[in-house]
């Protein structure tokens, strides 16, 4: 179910991803296009210098339903679950794995990451913590961090 993304999953995570972003968070259409590029460009850079991240899918029926990418094993720029796929625990099920993965890789000790408003409920579930005030960003944008120095 869980398991590290490769190179020819590209493809098909860029489709989560817009499939996702157009669905649940509240943009234009061109502020998706921006966020979905931005996403793209992560991934792209994961393809470079996989060995420094943490980058998972979760696989159900053949297809991939959710991803999430930490950068640096501290810098949680993506997390997606097909819509269909929500309320299911894949989402909690690949940050849950991908934290195990960061425990102890870290060099900030925590893995941070700007929410969208959509998912801060999700992150607060999970034991992230605000640590600054919402920026005024298509989709939102919060910042969270799940400390390990904390019991977690």
């Amino acid at each position: 179910m869980i398991e590290s993304a490769s190179d020819n999953d590209i493809a098909e995570i860029t489709v989560l991803i817009e499939q996702t972003i157009k669905t649940c968070i509240d943009v234009t259409d061109d502020e998706a296009n921006d966020l979905v590029a931005h996403s793209v460009y992560n991934m792209l850079l994961w393809k470079r210098s996989k060995q420094g991240s943490v980058h998972l899918v979760c696989r159900l029926e053949g297809r991939i339903v959710g991803v999430v990418l930490v950068k640096e094993f501290w810098n949680l720029t993506s997390l997606f679950v097909d819509p269909d796929f929500q309320a299911r625990g894949i989402g909690q099920k690949l940050v849950q794995e991908a934290l195990s993965q960061c425990r102890g890789m870290s060099p900030k000790r925590a893995v941070k990451l700007s929410s969208s408003t959509y998912a801060q409920d999700f992150y607060r579930a999970m034991g992230f913590k605000q640590v600054g005030e919402p920026q005024p960003l298509p989709g939102g944008c919060i910042p969270f961090e799940f400390s390990f120095n904390s019991t977690s």
